[in-house]
């Protein structure tokens, strides 16, 4: 054992730049954990970074199957009623103990503990959310055995111990979750990932564990733990102020260390700038301490600035922090990657209300994209490769703005350097979501040490555009959505003392370069000026608003609402038969696995009434599914939730977008766009476009469309069918073409009209108008027999320099003459390499009739997605590629393997036509 402990040893000690000597205590460095119950009744290895659930799963200490199985949720949650311990034994060599200061640094301990080292205690920990440094020094062995142990406490039980201590003065509400949800009480009692207690749209597996590394830290000069950054554009002297703060740590408490900073700015080989400051660093008692803030110019002709996808370059340049103490060597170097850039939150007065938009280094950027969640309910499942998967996603479909929501995790560091690299601008809730927190004092505490660490950590990436203070409790409060009315004043007071007191203080402290707010939604200044709890939180005519309607007619744009921005907006649909083949039992075995009144759905199924509300939408926009199996039933319910899902988000994801530059009575001046929600954490119903494991739900593929940088939309106002160009950056992207709008009958493949337009003039005006119901019956049509499609190619080639936009002018039950098409696969290309991917196959299709939401698929799981899906087919031929993330290099399975399937094949309308 202990010749392999200093194995591990010298794997994992290193010279780091910035602290001198560190030792990483992971399990891929060798070292061997031990996770256990106290009795010593289960003992298994431990992962570090990980968590309990997953070291019992990997020693097949659960009967019932993976975690994500069935009811395995519910079967394996006597997990997180109980304590666990995990140690470790280790060894250091001599030379370790030559160093000023030692420290045992936790980066991440989920999340209740007491911590022993050598059968001396270190400290307890209560926070998630917070990087715990222990003095080690003087406890430390080096040449024998170190006995390490981390002793957990139920995340539940804490949860629930806090919540029963305060309610003896007032409950902290809500005092449980919707039954629906499945989940475990008092989650805001704890400051742990929120939703781990369960969620709308995940499951509850409340772990503990070491989520985050271990590392033993020495070092005998300052070292550099984070850094801020900020500009400033000076655009008359045509220079960029830099301004920066360096956050450090030494060895000692109250003692002078002398020395220079000098940082390097540089652009891969050249140096762009170079700034040295003298300067004398004195720990407080918690040997901490922090520069003044260094400033210095550099000329805007040295630098390309970095810009949000679709607004530019995101141009990274390679910064160097080097600390060199008088008279110690060597120098401590802290190595990242800088972008410029400023931002500014712009709330002018307008004759009604005010605007709210975001200036990215002086121009205005419209926001488009969606909502983060944790990726897993486990964060050691998250992968860097899956982050990038995600994030590239994102970029694929043109966004160039992600909300990280307020339930989940700060996210590790590589999802921000990737977003940085994409573009990806990110709206950051503070980890407080949907209920009330309490505001004692040791609350308050572990939220102030939480909040300035984490805003250290992040705010020098300049994805990072915004903060917010928590998602949805301002409007929770004032709206009563857990009781609060009978005790308002006290729970308000409690919401100020948290997030306006202590939270907002906090980050304006730190970093004062970005916008802060104290909720989402919120009034933005509105506000502020009404006490930081609004009377009408969510008012369209100020700040953001969230939006969800599961009851109206979710595919007429009227039925939404005019805000100045968007942040959270969205449809349920199921998961993929792929995704719920890997939660379910196999089609066939007893059971009602796949049923859709089934108990596996139903436990699944967390949105209180979700599968009725889905019946409801389904069954008013597109129509009832055939009569069939139940198995059948379920499938096609996958396939209808998910084309209505991705067809009413389009509706009201276009609408916010001719909200830019169009005024209803004063509202509108929409500046972004947010859908709920990217990504799943299970295989259960919904609002993700993307599912869990990385698939493309039909949303996403509607994402690339009516997030496109030109667009060429198709609505009905007021009577009149019109064509709405609309490029993002004030007719930047406007490329010159010829639009061609085409009427078409459901019943026949050629269009009835064709009209070209071959002057387009560019954003914001109507290209094309006529009065509808008069136009249709002119050419022999009705909103029950016909559609409309919009086409913008080059006049030259016919290529299309914008997606294809379309016109359902009623609803599909009442549509009159929808035949069942014949979609045929009528080729199948050989493999070649493309600009997109290494595994390239062409798709070719051909239809007699036009076909709504046509949906290509393998019957195998076959990673990877088509260039484009769940389209209305209204051409004869089509051809689309497949993008196979893994290796092929024979297409002829492939296209044994395809599916095809459209709407009139599922819905009972034309099952009784087809008779």
């Amino acid at each position: 054992m202990i010749r392999l402990i200093l194995l591990a040893f010298i794997l994992s000690l290193c010279i780091n730049y910035s602290v001198g000597y560190e030792i990483d205590l992971s399990t891929a460095n060798g070292y061997q954990w031990e996770a256990a119950l106290p009795n010593k009744s289960i003992q298994v290895p431990g992962r570090v970074p990980g968590s309990i659930y997953t070291d019992l799963d990997e020693a097949n200490i659960f009967t019932g199957g993976a975690l994500l199985f069935r009811f395995n949720d519910l079967d394996y949650r006597w997990v997180s009623y109980e304590d666990w311990d995990y140690s470790l034994t280790f060894q250091v060599p001599a030379e370790v103990s030559s160093y000023s200061a030692i420290d045992l640094v936790f980066y991440g301990v989920d999340t209740v503990a007491d911590i022993e080292l050598n059968g001396s205690p270190l400290g307890a920990t209560n926070n998630m959310f917070i990087r715990y440094k222990y003095n080690i020094k003087e406890i430390l062995k080096t040449d024998v055995p170190n006995e390490l142990l981390i002793k957990f406490k139920s995340p539940v039980k804490y949860a629930r111990d806090r919540y029963d201590e305060q309610a003896v003065d007032y409950p902290v509400l809500p005092t449980c979750l919707d039954p629906a949800y499945q989940g475990e009480c008092h989650a805001n009692h704890i400051r742990k990932m929120q939703s781990s207690f369960s969620w709308d749209w995940g499951p509850a597996f409340p772990t503990v564990g070491l989520w985050q590394q271990v590392k033993l830290e020495a070092y005998n000069s300052v070292s550099i733990r984070d850094w801020w950054v900020g500009f400033e554009r000076d655009e008359i002297q045509q220079l960029w102020k830099v301004n920066m703060k360096i956050h450090c740590e030494t060895p000692d408490s109250g003692i002078d260390h002398a020395g220079t900073f000098t940082v390097t700015i540089s652009d891969q080989e050249q140096v762009v700038q170079t700034f040295e400051k003298a300067t004398v660093l004195n720990g407080d008692d918690n040997r901490q301490v922090s520069t003044s803030v260094l400033t210095f110019d550099v000329p805007f002709s040295q630098i390309t600035p970095w810009m949000p996808n679709g607004w530019g370059q995101q141009k990274l340049y390679d910064l160097k922090i080097e600390y060199q103490e008088n008279g110690v060597t060597p120098s401590v170097i802290l190595e990242e990657k800088i972008g410029f850039r400023t931002v500014e939150l712009v709330e002018d007065d307008l004759q009604i209300g005010r605007t709210y938009y975001f200036r990215v280094n002086g121009e205005p950027v419209f926001l488009k994209g969606s909502n983060w969640i944790p990726s897993a309910v486990l964060p050691e499942l998250i992968t860097d490769q899956y982050l990038r998967e995600l994030l590239t996603a994102s970029k694929d479909a043109h966004m160039n703005a992600m909300r990280i929501w307020g339930g989940g995790i700060y996210e590790f560091t590589e999802f921000y350097r990737i977003a940085d690299e994409l573009g990806i601008l990110i709206w950051h809730d503070m980890m407080y979501a949907c209920s009330m927190y309490p505001a004692d004092e040791q609350f308050l505490e572990t939220v102030s040490i939480e909040i300035r660490q984490q805003v250290r950590r992040l705010s020098r990436h300049p994805s990072v555009l915004i903060w917010a203070g928590n998602n949805e409790n301002e409007v929770a409060l004032r709206q009563n959505w857990y009781g609060t009315a009978s005790n308002f004043d006290t729970y308000k007071a409690d919401y100020i003392k948290l997030y306006v007191d202590t939270i907002k203080r906090i980050v304006n402290e730190e970093d004062p370069a970005r916008p802060f707010t104290v909720s989402s939604p919120s009034n933005g200044k509105k506000s502020e000026e009404e006490g930081y709890v609004s009377s009408n939180p969510g008012n369209p005519e100020y700040g953001d608003v969230h939006y969800y309607n599961y009851f109206g007619d979710m595919w007429n744009w009227e039925t939404y609402p005019k805000p100045r921005m968007a942040t959270e907006y969205g449809f349920q649909a199921l998961p993929s038969v792929h995704a719920w083949t890997t939660a379910a039992n196999p089609i066939g075995e007893p059971g009602d696995d796949w049923h859709y009144d089934g108990q596996l759905l139903d436990t699944r199924q967390h949105h209180p009434g979700g599968n009725d509300e889905l019946v409801l939408q389904v069954e008013g926009q597109l129509g009832k599914a055939r009569e069939t199996t139940p198995v059948q039933r379920f499938l096609d319910m996958i396939y209808l939730t998910q084309m209505h899902q991705a067809e009413a988000i389009k509706i009201e994801s276009e609408h916010y977008r001719r909200l830019q530059y169009l005024d209803f009575d004063g509202l509108g001046h929409c500046m972004g766009s947010l859908y709920w929600q990217l990504q799943d954490i299970w295989q259960g119903p919904s609002w993700a476009s993307i599912e869990y494991g990385g698939r493309w739900k039909p949303l996403h593929h509607f994402a690339t469309k009516f997030f496109a940088p030109l667009s060429f939309m198709l609505w009905v106002r007021d009577g009149n069918v019109a064509v709405y160009p609309h490029d993002y950056r004030n007719g930047a992207d406007m490329l010159p073409g010829v639009l061609l709008i085409k009427l078409q009958s459901w019943s026949k493949i050629n269009p009835i009209v064709t009209e070209r337009i071959p002057n387009v003039n560019g954003n914001s005006t109507i290209e094309w108008q006529k009065p509808l119901d008069s136009w249709l019956s002119d050419n022999g049509c009705s909103r029950q027999t016909c559609f409309l499609t919009a086409t913008y190619q080059d006049p030259e080639t016919g290529l299309p320099l914008a997606p294809d936009s379309y016109l359902y002018p009623s609803n599909f039950t009442a549509v009159t003459n929808l035949a069942i098409a014949n979609v045929q696969v009528t080729n199948v290309g050989q493999v070649y390499e493309s600009s997109q991917c290494l595994w390239t196959i062409d798709v070719e299709l051909s239809t007699d009739m036009p076909a709504a939401f046509v949906w290509l698929d393998t019957i195998t799981d076959r990673k990877g997605r088509f260039s484009d899906n769940a389209f209305l087919m209204s051409t004869p031929t089509k051809t689309v590629s497949f993008w196979s993330s893994d290796p092929i290099t024979d297409s002829t399975p492939f296209r044994d393997d395809l599916q095809v399937t459209h709407l009139a094949q599922i819905i009972r309308y034309n099952e009784i036509q087809s008779s």
